[in-house]
């Protein structure tokens, strides 16, 4: 992947933060060494309809903090691609704000909720209209706050925790017509290249009726890695051991090059592995390298 200029982004530091601008159909974002992002339009479905907002750093007691956002637009929506950009613009605003002014009683699925509140009240207002389904996309958030990684949802982006050790896990549930059948017992394999699997249940904007995130935590307790993406990329690797192999192989590709991997360049082969796949339709990922506290 050539990345074109940054595409905005927050950089959370114990003082402040900055936004740089670039291109929407190929772009990294590169806030620090150990959390980045990537997304590419890939070959067959034009334009970029994903979108990422991507906030990292550090608090006073030098801890990691960081939000992930990841939101893919519907390919039958009229104007996903400004849906998208709207959710995860306007969830990360929101929660790099709380996180930076977080107390002792800050609840992170409080937070989690109001910013996917948010993030469709924006769309509802930018769109002027209650057609369902006219500005449609998903929307998944990961968030990094005291050795613990919180995980939100609505739609079909997925968040997976490949550790350096012990088994790699995925930790959202879709919000999916495939999840559904498997819920009834149907093999993971079917349901994901059955008729109508990628026809998502929950979705933020016009006619959504639930946009209350499905959540789950993870107490970070080994080194590992924290990757957001839209179906772009999982439909390539869903099974999590599929996609810690993946990773495992841009990680290699990276320190092929004499390089000490740094987040946004192993999203970048993990884009253009997809892309080598068939880049059936645009791919976006993020990676956050966590390690518990000494």
């Amino acid at each position: 992947m050539t990345p074109a200029d940054d595409r905005p982004t927050t950089t959370v530091g114990n003082d402040d933060w900055e936004q740089t601008t670039g291109d929407r159909d190929s772009f990294v974002l590169r806030p620090t060494v150990w959390a980045g992002g990537a997304s590419d339009v890939g070959l067959r479905h034009s334009p970029n309809q994903d979108a990422i907002a991507l906030a990292a750093g550090s608090g006073a007691d030098d801890r990691a903090i960081a939000v992930a956002c990841v939101s893919d637009g519907v390919s039958t929506s009229l104007h996903s691609e400004e849906a998208s950009a709207l959710a995860v613009g306007v969830a990360c605003d929101y929660l790099t704000g709380r996180l930076r002014e977080a107390g002792p009683t800050f609840s992170e699925a409080d937070a989690l909720v109001e910013a996917f509140a948010r993030a469709n009240n924006a769309i509802l207002e930018a769109s002027g209209v209650t057609t369902a389904g006219t500005w449609a996309c998903t929307l998944i958030v990961a968030m990094v706050w005291h050795e613990q990684a919180i995980v939100a949802n609505i739609g079909d982006s997925r968040s997976y925790w490949m550790p350096d050790g012990g088994e790699p896990l995925l930790l959202s549930t879709d919000d999916s017509m495939a999840q559904a059948q498997i819920n009834l017992g149907i093999d993971r394999e079917i349901a994901e290249s059955s008729s109508g699997a990628h026809a998502i249940t929950k979705w933020l904007g016009p006619g959504s009726s639930d946009v209350v995130p499905t959540m789950t935590s993870l107490a970070i307790t080994e080194p590992g890695w924290l990757m957001t993406c839209t179906d772009g990329l999982w439909n390539y690797s869903s099974d999590p051991a599929m996609m810690a192999a993946a990773l495992s192989k841009a990680i290699e590709a990276e320190e092929a090059k004499g390089n000490d991997p740094q987040a946004w360049a192993i999203c970048c082969q993990l884009v253009d592995w997809a892309n080598e796949l068939g880049g059936h339709d645009n791919v976006t990922v993020t990676l956050m390298r966590l390690e518990p506290a000494d």
